[in-house]
Parts: C-alpha cells; structure tokens; sequence
C-alpha cells in the first residue's frame, strides 16, 4: 500500500466504490531490506475518527494498529427557523377572508404606477395570510414527525428527506461570532463578489496583436443584419388563462422568498387574486418597470468546503417571492420564443433551450470524440471555468446585447428595470443582515438568469479560430481532434483559441480561472502512447498539465472515454447514500423508501446512462450491486436471498436493459 501495485490500486479502487477511507499510511512492517504497509483500517466516517497510527513493537515482525473513534457525538446546538405556522391554516377559510377584501383589490385595476399597484396587493394579500399563517421562529423538530405529517405528499415528503437524510453525517454549524455580525459580513462579501470578480477581469485583457481576434461588428447575432424596427421584439399583455397555467405548473415544494409565502398558498388564492395579479404583471411589461418590492432577495449561505465562517467557503443560495417569479416566466415565455424562431441565439450553447439538456451535450461531446477516435485521431478537450459568471455580469453590456439580438427600446428598459436596483440581505438562522444594493450581475436563482447570461455569452464562439466550443450556460468547453502526425500544431491552435476566449471574456468582464481550467488529451491507447511526453500549454501565464480525468457536466470524463472513473465515482456515491438510508429506514414505509431511493440513488445512478452506456461489463455488474443493495433496503429481502423477485416488485429493469 506504500507504492502504487495493480494489487494495491485495485484494493483502493474497490473500496472507494464502498465508500470506505484507509486509515493507516506508514509501515506496519520493517525488515532490514524493505518497508511495506500490509495491516490496515477501513472506515465509512472520517470524521468520527480522533486519531490513528502504528504502534513499533518488537512482540511481531508485524505492528499493530489502532483508531480512536469519537462514539458519542456533540449535542447539536438547537437549530432555529423562521417560517410561516400552517398548524391552523384551512384554505378555504383563508381563500373567504382573502375575497372579502374584493373592493380593495378590484381597486387595483384603476391604479396607473405598478409599485402602488404591488403594494396594495401585498397589503391585502400579506395581512390575510398573516391571520392564518403567521410568520414565526421555532426550533426546528425531529425528521420522523416531519415525514408522518408528509406521508401522503410525495413532494412535501421529498423536501422533508432532502434536508435531512444526511443529517449522521453533517456538522454542526456553529459561529464563534454573534449570527448578526456574520450575517453582515456575509452580506458585504456576496453583494461585492461581482465587482470585484469584474474589475479583476478587466485586468486580464492581453495584447490583441498577438493573435488578432475575428470581426466582432456581428456580435450576438446569428445572421448578417441587425432586425428592422418592426422585427423587433415586444411584450404583448398576457390572459388571466396564461397566468394560472404558469402558475399551477410551478411545483410547490421550493423554498418561498423573504416573504415567506409559498406557492402553495398561492395556488389556493388563485380565484381570488388571479384578475389583479395578471393585471400587476401587464402593467409592469406595458409600463417597461418592473416593481421594487420584487428586487428584494434573501440569501441563504451554503457551505462548499472548509471553514463555514469564511465567505468564500459558502455558495450564496437567493430566494425570491413566488411573484416574482410568475412575471419573470410570462418573460421568458414570450421572449424566449422570439428569440427561438429567429435563431438569434447562437447554436454552441445548450442551456435554457427546448429540447437541450447537460444530457445532450454529453452525448454530442461523446460523440465527436468517438467518430474522431474512429478516424484515428486524438482530441484535445478544455473544460473553461469561468469565475463568479452570473454575478459579474455588466448591465449596461447586456442590455447593449438585448438590443441586438433583437429586443425593442420597451423591452430593453423594462429589463434594465428588472436588473437596477435590486438589494439582498443574508439569512443565518433566524437572523437577517441590513440589506445591501447589487451593481453587478443577474439574479441568482431566477428564472430569467440562465437566458440573459446566454445573450451576455452569444459572441464568444466568434472568438474561435480553430476549436469547436460548447456551453451549458456557464460551463464551457472547447474540442479540437488532430492527427498524431500534426501534434506540433496543437499547441499553437489551442493557445490561440484560449488566448482570443480570455480576451473575449475579459472585454466582457467575465472572469477565467486558468488554475481551475482543465485540459484532456483523449483517444485510443495506442495514438496517446505516440504523443510526445511535454503536451502542457501556457494560459494566462499559466502552465497547464493534462489531466487523466476530469468532471464535465456531471460525469467523470477520462482519456480513453471508457468511464471507469465515472462508474468509480457514481458506485462510491450511491452506495454511501444507501448506507445512510438503510440506517434510517425503520423510519420510513415502503412507500417512502421507494421514493427516497429513486431520488437519491436510482436518479443519480441513471443520469446521462445514455452517454456511458457503451461501458464495460465489469462497470455494469458494479452498477448492478448497488441495485440490488437499494432493492434490499426497499423490500427487505435478505442478502443471501436471490433479488429477482424484488426487482419484478418494484418493476425495476436490471441495469443492463436501464439505459434509456
């Protein structure tokens, strides 16, 4: 276990499909000629563990070994929320109080300015709910209660294990600082991440004369003229049909904004508030002014990895009012559309378009890189990552871009409504930091965001000369298949390519993180065993290395496109997530289970199965196992037991016959 041996590298690869971490790494045994590491210690929960090593002894020619665990685990500290009480909530009663405020409401439609609008509604609206449902801060119960009270709703059940399947393995968040002073801190740091993102990308910018760019005079558009004025979009006002189906599609188990009114209780006042909100939502797109107490986000910070008191250790999770919402999908739906059947939006990009997906954007990579090791050739992958993308977005750069993919003045200042003067303020616990004003940027979380950064980024394939670039929203990739006889070339042609890229997105403000870019050389063995030993290239004053694999999209790429890393990878995490369920499934039915399992395991197991399907056999008996592991837990059929009858029970195909 001290030096890399087929017999060592397939014990570790074994049991990190297990989900288990070797604890020992010094020698267990010493001779006068050698020191080798054979007596080890497996566990499934680092962070149980205080301490490990060897004891030198001269009792045996073997030393022992031992781990110290921690088995009684620190009381977790009472965890507060603020949310709304629905203990006594009935909708219909709540829906009668709401229609007794008809005159007010109806009084709304002979309003002109959509702020006064909006807050009469919220008025009438908010007070009401705050009758039936009022917004309080209580500690947070135990799971099982929760998931009693869930049991016939598969969606309100799924929110309830999400959040706490994993609650044996999550640490306890404590801050040494008063919440307040963190919440603020918080604050400073995601409301300027943006500028501070921009400005250093704006530094970025190198000599254009050293591989001058395309003629960018075309940027954003896919054809050769900017539209007529009559070809330009407008909004045009939406029926109170269109604004219920919007909103009995939208699912009803997301997190509700600083409001704190779910969509829930939206669906149940829909009779009563479905003529005045329709009329708010065409006032606002007639009016090109999107209202104010819409810009108001709450965030909620997220731990990534490392210190949870550190900012930049934390994903900053926005949450917006449901209405919000509603009016940003009657946007999307009417501009989106415009833009679709124009074909303004260049074709590179995948993401926030019908019919596309990460899935086939994986199979169209796998593709290209099969029919080019088909052709003998090798293809050299780039993963791009860009930095903080969607909240270093200029405004007044993407408003530019609206105009000229085709969206009229109107349009164009309604959106620079929505995007000026939005503030945010951090949530920790029950504690809220003072709201701050955001420069830069498109709202994390809405439903507009992924379009308006896939009209910020519709230029950067012109930027290209040699490559072919791919994106999903802000995951970009760059593929360039050659001939081993033609591998001086590369070099040269990928440089370019990256260098006009970073150039691109620099003038863009968009920051590259070239330490966290990834470059591949992937074809079959024998065309890589003929590259020369030095592939690196140079990026921004960067050397980069290629990697033997990377993640892209979701799965694990590696250079002979057999994804058995990926298969590694998925089998490890499955089977953790099965450890965790089958401690806790004396808690849950059958009924639960099944669902717990698909969600977690069986969704994940699943995805992209398309793109990885040519696998090897070995890879499918791995993905097998943990099948039959899941269907054990469900129908508690034992593990010497044949699992054919559970998987007819449960109507699940073997994996082999799952793919698509």
């Amino acid at each position: 276990m001290l030096k890399p041996t087929p017999g060592s590298a397939s014990l570790i690869k074994t049991t990190k499909e297990l989900n288990l971490n070797q604890l020992i790494k010094s020698p267990t045994r010493i001779t006068e000629s050698s020191q080798t590491l054979v007596d080890v210690i497996f566990v499934s929960s680092p962070r149980l563990v205080v301490n490990s090593g060897v004891i030198e002894t001269c009792i045996s020619d073997h030393f022992p070994v031992y781990v110290s665990l921690k088995l009684k685990t620190d009381k977790s500290p009472p965890n507060y929320i603020t949310t709304r009480s629905y203990n006594k909530y009935d909708p219909d009663l709540f829906a009668i109080d709401l229609a007794s405020n008809r005159d007010r409401l109806v009084s709304i439609f002979r309003m002109d300015n959509v702020d006064e609008k909006l807050t009469i509604f919220n008025e009438i609206f908010l007070n009401t709910l705050d009758k039936h449902a009022p917004v309080k801060t209580i500690k947070k119960e135990y799971v099982l209660k929760e998931v009693q009270q869930h049991r016939n709703n598969t969606g309100s059940l799924w929110k309830v294990i999400k959040e706490n399947i994993a609650y044996r393995e999550r640490e306890s968040v404590v801050y040494s600082k008063e919440p307040k002073l963190v919440a603020e801190e918080f604050n400073h740091f995601f409301s300027t991440i943006g500028v501070n993102a921009a400005k250093k990308a704006s530094t970025l910018i190198q000599d254009p004369s050293v591989y001058p760019a395309r003629n960018l005079s075309d940027v954003n558009r896919t054809d050769n003229s900017y539209p007529e004025e009559n070809d330009r979009f407008s909004f045009t006002p939406v029926s109170c049909s269109e604004i219920r189906n919007i909103i009995l599609a939208m699912p009803s188990n997301k997190s509700p904004g600083k409001d704190k009114v779910s969509m829930r209780v939206i669906k149940h006042s829909l009779p009563v508030i479905l003529g005045p909100l329709t009329d708010i939502i065409n006032c606002s797109l007639s009016s090109s002014s999107f209202p104010i107490a819409w810009k108001e986000a709450e965030v909620i910070p997220l731990l990534k990895d490392g210190n949870h008191e550190e900012a930049s250790n934390n994903r900053p999770l926005s949450l917006l009012t449901f209405l919000s919402k509603i009016c940003e999908k009657v946007a999307l739906n009417q501009f989106g559309s415009y833009l679709m059947k124009n074909k303004k939006l260049s074709t590179h990009q995948s993401g926030n378009k019908k019919h596309h997906s990460c899935e086939t954007l994986n199979l169209l990579t796998g593709d290209t890189i099969l029919k080019a090791m088909d052709g003998k050739l090798v293809t050299a992958l780039i993963l791009i990552d860009l930095s903080k993308a969607f909240d270093s977005v200029n405004h007044t750069f993407l408003l530019t871009k609206l105009s000229n993919v085709g969206a009229s003045p109107s349009v164009v200042k309604w959106f620079e409504s929505y995007l000026t003067g939005r503030t945010q303020s951090v949530r920790i616990g029950s504690t809220v930091s003072t709201p701050l004003p955001v420069f830069y940027g498109v709202p994390q979380g809405a439903i507009l965001s992924p379009l308006l950064f896939s009209i910020y980024t519709n230029d950067l394939p012109s930027s290209v000369h040699h490559s072919k670039l791919e994106s999903y929203v802000d995951d970009s990739k760059l593929l360039l298949s050659f001939t081993v006889a033609n591998v001086d070339c590369l070099k040269q042609q990928l440089e370019e390519d990256l260098y006009l890229i970073a150039n691109s997105c620099s003038e863009n403000e968009l920051l590259i993180n070239p330490g966290k870019t990834k470059y591949m050389l992937i074809g079959t063995r024998q065309n890589l065993q003929q590259l020369p030993v030095d592939m690196t290239i140079n990026f921004l004053n960067e050397t980069i290395t290629p990697v033997s694999f990377a993640k892209d999209l979701g799965m694990t790429i590696d250079s002979y496109l057999t994804y058995d890393q990926h298969i590694t990878n998925l089998v490890s995490s499955c089977m953790n997530s099965l450890c965790q369920i089958n401690r806790v499934k004396k808690c849950f039915d059958k009924e639960a289970l099944t669902l717990i399992v698909s969600a977690l395991v069986m969704n994940k197991m699943f995805y992209c199965s398309t793109v990885w399907s040519n696998t090897s056999s070995t890879n499918i008996k791995k993905l097998q196992l943990v099948q039959n592991f899941a269907c054990r837990i469900i129908t508690n059929i034992g593990k010497f037991d044949h699992i054919s009858p559970g998987l007819r029970e449960l109507n699940w195909l073997p994996v082999k016959d799952n793919y698509y």
